[in-house]
């Protein structure tokens, strides 16, 4: 499956890491302002091109760290098998807060006795190291959560792409828009809460993801030459310091005989 050139660049920075994004975030030289992820939408035939139903490749879907599988292969009616009463079925997320929730109720120690009670210490800074560890559970609870929702694996994509704006719609039906023209906006995926921007860079799709904690995650949609292959690259982490990043390289392949009418 070949690419188009302008499609080759993008997928290129985003999968040696996050160049297109710290492009954005940099500021010029001489006081220019940063240009916006919005960009005028590209030519018709990328639009349609992009229109249609999709099928997940685990084969050729890997996790951009380590290049072996994302995950086994599993139909849409495993998930929803998965997911009885319409929650939707999840996977472990391959990056970032993994491990399970302590058991341990926030602000009780190891003894099994409250901070501050008689049988544990009662000096403000235990009772303040308590808190701060309580604070710490909460935080990586809330950030797995939305890891887990984030990168759950739509095994079938129905996309429908016009110049301002691009609907998603996974296999257990959920659908979100997203506008084009890089305004922020609040979205909901399973329990998770987040904010994200939308936006055309050359041929690409791009979505900008924003979460609690500073947390940030990236998603960029490029076709092959042929239209008949869908690459979604996915970067976790702060765009400015490459190394700590993450994330995954999706690839769906064509399901439908063409674009969406």
């Amino acid at each position: 499956m070949r690419l188009t050139a302008p499609a080759r660049v993008v997928l290129a920075l985003c999968l040696t890491g996050s160049g297109l994004f710290a492009a954005d975030q940099q500021q010029p030289s001489g006081g220019t302002p940063p240009r916006t992820m919005a960009s005028a939408a590209p030519q018709p035939s990328v639009l349609e091109g992009l229109s249609g139903m999709w099928d997940y490749n685990a084969e050729l879907s890997v996790d951009a760290a380590t290049g072996r599988p994302e995950q086994a292969p599993r139909s849409a009616a495993a998930r929803q098998v998965a997911a009885p009463g319409g929650a939707p079925a999840v996977r472990a997320p391959a990056t970032g807060g993994g491990g399970s929730t302590p058991t341990n109720p926030a602000g009780t120690n190891a003894g099994g006795t409250t901070a501050g009670s008689a049988g544990g210490n009662s000096g403000g800074v235990s009772t303040f190291d308590e808190a701060r560890r309580a604070m710490a559970i909460l935080l990586a609870a809330e950030r797995r959560t939305l890891l887990r929702d984030l990168l759950e694996v739509p095994e079938k994509l129905t996309i429908r792409a016009a110049a301002e704006m691009v609907s998603i719609t996974d296999d257990l039906k959920r659908e979100r828009v997203f506008a084009t023209d890089g305004k922020r906006r609040k979205y909901h995926l399973s329990a998770a809460t987040f904010e994200a921007t939308g936006g055309w860079q050359d041929s690409a799709f791009r979505k900008e993801i924003l979460g609690p904690n500073n947390f940030k995650m990236s998603e960029t949609y490029v076709l092959s030459e042929d239209k008949q292959r869908l690459f979604v690259i996915i970067r976790i982490g702060d765009p400015r310091r490459p190394e700590t990043m993450a994330g995954v390289n999706r690839v769906y392949d064509r399901i439908s005989p063409g674009p969406l009418s």
